[in-house]
Protein backbone atom coordinates (compact mmCIF):
# COMPACT_ATOMS: atom_id res chain seq x y z
CA UNK A 1 0.00 0.00 0.00
CA UNK A 2 1.78 3.49 -0.99
CA UNK A 3 1.67 5.97 1.65
CA UNK A 4 -1.15 8.04 -0.18
CA UNK A 5 -3.20 5.30 0.04
CA UNK A 6 -2.61 5.05 3.61
CA UNK A 7 -3.53 8.37 4.02
CA UNK A 8 -6.49 8.45 2.23
CA UNK A 9 -7.47 5.34 4.26
CA UNK A 10 -7.02 7.32 7.93
CA UNK A 11 -8.90 9.81 6.45
CA UNK A 12 -11.98 7.63 5.87
CA UNK A 13 -11.72 6.47 9.09
CA UNK A 14 -11.71 9.60 10.86
CA UNK A 15 -14.78 11.08 8.95
CA UNK A 16 -16.65 7.66 9.85
CA UNK A 17 -16.23 7.82 13.54
CA UNK A 18 -18.26 11.11 14.09
CA UNK A 19 -21.28 9.22 12.07
CA UNK A 20 -20.42 5.75 13.77
CA UNK A 21 -20.79 8.10 17.22
CA UNK A 22 -23.67 9.43 16.26
CA UNK A 23 -25.28 5.96 15.24
CA UNK A 24 -24.48 4.98 19.07
CA UNK A 25 -25.69 7.89 20.63
CA UNK A 26 -29.12 7.10 19.17
CA UNK A 27 -29.08 3.54 19.58
CA UNK A 28 -28.22 4.17 23.88
CA UNK A 29 -31.00 6.30 23.71
CA UNK A 30 -33.74 4.41 22.24
CA UNK A 31 -32.63 1.37 24.73
CA UNK A 32 -32.34 3.76 27.59
CA UNK A 33 -36.13 4.90 26.63
CA UNK A 34 -37.42 0.82 26.33
CA UNK A 35 -35.65 0.01 29.28
CA UNK A 36 -36.88 2.71 31.42
CA UNK A 37 -39.79 1.35 34.28
CA UNK A 38 -43.29 2.85 33.28
CA UNK A 39 -46.02 3.28 35.54
CA UNK A 40 -49.13 0.97 35.17
CA UNK A 41 -52.33 3.19 35.84
CA UNK A 42 -53.15 2.47 39.50
CA UNK A 43 -49.56 3.01 40.30
CA UNK A 44 -49.78 6.12 38.45
CA UNK A 45 -52.83 7.19 40.26
CA UNK A 46 -51.61 6.18 43.69
CA UNK A 47 -48.32 7.80 43.30
CA UNK A 48 -50.32 11.61 41.99
CA UNK A 49 -52.52 11.19 44.94
CA UNK A 50 -49.85 10.79 47.43
CA UNK A 51 -47.68 13.59 46.44
CA UNK A 52 -50.58 15.72 45.75
CA UNK A 53 -51.47 15.18 49.81
CA UNK A 54 -48.15 15.52 50.72
CA UNK A 55 -47.76 18.54 48.68
CA UNK A 56 -50.73 20.24 50.53
CA UNK A 57 -49.48 19.16 53.99
CA UNK A 58 -46.46 21.43 53.19
CA UNK A 59 -48.58 24.24 52.37
CA UNK A 60 -50.73 23.55 55.40
CA UNK A 61 -46.95 23.62 57.40
CA UNK A 62 -46.41 26.91 55.67
CA UNK A 63 -49.76 28.74 56.74
CA UNK A 64 -49.53 27.54 59.95
CA UNK A 65 -46.00 29.57 60.95
CA UNK A 66 -47.22 32.61 58.55
CA UNK A 67 -44.47 31.47 55.80
CA UNK A 68 -44.03 31.73 52.21
CA UNK A 69 -42.63 29.81 49.40
CA UNK A 70 -42.00 30.33 45.75
CA UNK A 71 -43.77 29.18 42.73
CA UNK A 72 -47.85 29.83 42.27
CA UNK A 73 -47.90 28.62 45.69
CA UNK A 74 -46.14 31.40 47.18
CA UNK A 75 -47.57 33.98 45.11
CA UNK A 76 -51.22 32.20 46.60
CA UNK A 77 -49.91 32.76 49.77
CA UNK A 78 -48.80 36.49 49.81
CA UNK A 79 -52.36 37.62 48.69
CA UNK A 80 -54.56 35.32 50.91
CA UNK A 81 -51.58 37.00 53.93
CA UNK A 82 -52.44 40.40 52.37
CA UNK A 83 -56.23 40.26 51.63
CA UNK A 84 -57.54 37.02 53.57
CA UNK A 85 -58.99 35.79 51.05
CA UNK A 86 -59.04 31.81 50.32
CA UNK A 87 -55.81 30.06 49.62
CA UNK A 88 -56.99 27.68 47.58
CA UNK A 89 -59.31 30.13 45.78
CA UNK A 90 -56.45 31.97 44.72
CA UNK A 91 -53.99 29.48 44.04
CA UNK A 92 -56.35 27.74 41.60
CA UNK A 93 -57.08 31.23 40.22
CA UNK A 94 -53.34 31.81 40.28
CA UNK A 95 -52.65 28.87 38.04
CA UNK A 96 -55.31 29.11 35.45
CA UNK A 97 -53.53 31.24 32.79
CA UNK A 98 -50.73 28.45 32.92
CA UNK A 99 -52.68 25.24 31.45
CA UNK A 100 -52.75 26.30 27.91
CA UNK A 101 -49.03 26.90 28.13
CA UNK A 102 -48.85 23.38 29.71
CA UNK A 103 -50.74 21.83 27.09
CA UNK A 104 -49.16 23.12 24.31
CA UNK A 105 -45.67 22.28 25.51
CA UNK A 106 -46.47 19.09 27.47
CA UNK A 107 -49.45 17.70 25.66
CA UNK A 108 -53.28 17.09 27.60
CA UNK A 109 -52.08 13.82 29.91
CA UNK A 110 -49.29 16.51 31.45
CA UNK A 111 -52.10 19.23 31.80
CA UNK A 112 -55.15 17.60 33.48
CA UNK A 113 -53.12 15.88 35.62
CA UNK A 114 -51.76 18.95 36.55
CA UNK A 115 -55.22 20.60 36.76
CA UNK A 116 -56.79 18.24 39.07
CA UNK A 117 -53.34 17.84 41.21
CA UNK A 118 -53.56 22.32 41.61
CA UNK A 119 -57.25 21.37 42.19
CA UNK A 120 -57.18 18.69 45.02
CA UNK A 121 -54.54 20.77 46.43
CA UNK A 122 -56.74 23.62 47.01
CA UNK A 123 -59.17 21.85 48.29
CA UNK A 124 -56.81 19.73 50.80
CA UNK A 125 -54.69 22.31 51.85
CA UNK A 126 -58.07 25.11 52.81
CA UNK A 127 -59.65 21.77 54.51
CA UNK A 128 -56.81 20.91 56.58
CA UNK A 129 -56.46 23.42 59.96
CA UNK A 130 -59.92 22.15 60.63
CA UNK A 131 -58.48 18.91 61.17
CA UNK A 132 -55.30 19.42 62.20
CA UNK A 133 -53.75 22.50 64.74
CA UNK A 134 -49.97 22.85 64.69
CA UNK A 135 -50.30 26.63 65.79
CA UNK A 136 -47.61 25.65 68.29
CA UNK A 137 -44.90 25.13 65.62
CA UNK A 138 -41.54 26.79 65.46
CA UNK A 139 -41.10 28.80 61.99
CA UNK A 140 -37.72 26.99 61.85
CA UNK A 141 -39.41 23.51 61.96
CA UNK A 142 -42.49 23.98 60.04
CA UNK A 143 -39.94 25.48 57.25
CA UNK A 144 -37.53 22.30 57.57
CA UNK A 145 -40.45 20.04 57.46
CA UNK A 146 -42.39 21.79 54.70
CA UNK A 147 -39.23 21.67 52.40
CA UNK A 148 -39.01 17.86 52.79
CA UNK A 149 -42.38 16.82 53.13
CA UNK A 150 -43.48 19.08 49.34
CA UNK A 151 -39.91 18.28 48.00
CA UNK A 152 -41.05 14.75 48.43
CA UNK A 153 -44.47 15.49 47.27
CA UNK A 154 -43.12 17.80 44.07
CA UNK A 155 -40.42 14.75 43.17
CA UNK A 156 -43.49 12.54 43.29
CA UNK A 157 -45.54 14.47 40.86
CA UNK A 158 -42.04 15.48 38.36
CA UNK A 159 -41.98 11.50 38.06
CA UNK A 160 -45.88 10.89 37.35
CA UNK A 161 -46.01 13.35 34.35
CA UNK A 162 -47.79 16.11 36.60
CA UNK A 163 -46.76 19.09 38.88
CA UNK A 164 -48.36 22.18 41.14
CA UNK A 165 -48.94 24.33 37.60
CA UNK A 166 -47.47 28.04 37.30
CA UNK A 167 -43.58 28.09 37.50
CA UNK A 168 -43.43 24.51 38.09
CA UNK A 169 -44.59 23.50 34.56
CA UNK A 170 -41.73 26.38 33.28
CA UNK A 171 -39.09 24.45 35.18
CA UNK A 172 -40.02 21.06 33.64
CA UNK A 173 -39.80 22.64 30.16
CA UNK A 174 -36.54 24.32 31.09
CA UNK A 175 -35.00 21.06 32.40
CA UNK A 176 -36.31 19.54 29.13
CA UNK A 177 -35.63 22.04 26.44
CA UNK A 178 -32.35 23.47 27.88
CA UNK A 179 -30.73 20.79 30.38
CA UNK A 180 -31.00 23.33 33.41
CA UNK A 181 -32.67 21.66 36.06
CA UNK A 182 -36.05 22.42 37.44
CA UNK A 183 -34.82 23.24 40.96
CA UNK A 184 -32.42 25.74 40.09
CA UNK A 185 -34.95 27.47 38.03
CA UNK A 186 -37.49 26.98 40.82
CA UNK A 187 -34.95 28.08 43.13
CA UNK A 188 -34.62 31.80 40.86
CA UNK A 189 -38.18 32.31 40.66
CA UNK A 190 -38.12 31.79 44.61
CA UNK A 191 -35.29 34.16 45.36
CA UNK A 192 -37.80 37.29 43.29
CA UNK A 193 -40.63 36.23 45.27
CA UNK A 194 -39.11 36.48 48.94
CA UNK A 195 -37.85 39.77 47.90
CA UNK A 196 -41.25 40.89 47.56
CA UNK A 197 -41.82 39.06 50.68
CA UNK A 198 -40.42 41.64 52.95
CA UNK A 199 -43.14 44.20 51.68
CA UNK A 200 -45.65 41.75 53.36
CA UNK A 201 -44.32 39.72 56.19
CA UNK A 202 -42.01 40.32 58.72
CA UNK A 203 -38.50 40.12 58.09
CA UNK A 204 -37.85 36.97 60.24
CA UNK A 205 -40.71 34.72 58.82
CA UNK A 206 -38.92 35.93 55.10
CA UNK A 207 -35.55 34.05 56.13
CA UNK A 208 -37.65 31.25 57.55
CA UNK A 209 -39.04 31.24 54.81
CA UNK A 210 -35.82 30.87 52.53
CA UNK A 211 -34.88 27.95 54.56
CA UNK A 212 -37.95 26.09 53.59
CA UNK A 213 -37.07 26.85 49.95
CA UNK A 214 -33.45 25.75 50.08
CA UNK A 215 -34.24 22.45 51.58
CA UNK A 216 -37.22 21.99 49.01
CA UNK A 217 -34.94 22.75 45.88
CA UNK A 218 -32.14 21.13 47.65
CA UNK A 219 -34.59 17.70 47.09
CA UNK A 220 -35.34 18.50 43.76
CA UNK A 221 -31.92 18.93 41.96
CA UNK A 222 -30.89 16.07 44.17
CA UNK A 223 -33.49 13.19 43.55
CA UNK A 224 -35.33 14.35 40.00
CA UNK A 225 -34.23 12.95 36.79
CA UNK A 226 -36.82 12.56 33.99
CA UNK A 227 -35.07 8.86 32.84
CA UNK A 228 -35.54 6.99 36.27
CA UNK A 229 -39.35 7.05 35.89
CA UNK A 230 -41.80 7.03 33.50
CA UNK A 231 -45.99 7.63 33.78
CA UNK A 232 -47.93 5.10 32.28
Amino acid sequence: MTKAKARQKRRSATAALPLACRRASRYQRRMTTANTPRYTLLEDAQGVAVSTIMSALGIHLLRTAGLVTGGTAGLALLLAYATDLSFGLLFFLVNMPFYAFAYAKRGLPFTVKSFLTVLAVSLIADALPGVMDLRAIHPAVAAVLFGVVAGVGLLGLFRHAASLGGVSIVALIVQDRWGIRAGWVLLAYDTTLFIISFAVLPADRVLWSMLGAVVLNSVIMLNHRRDWYVAA
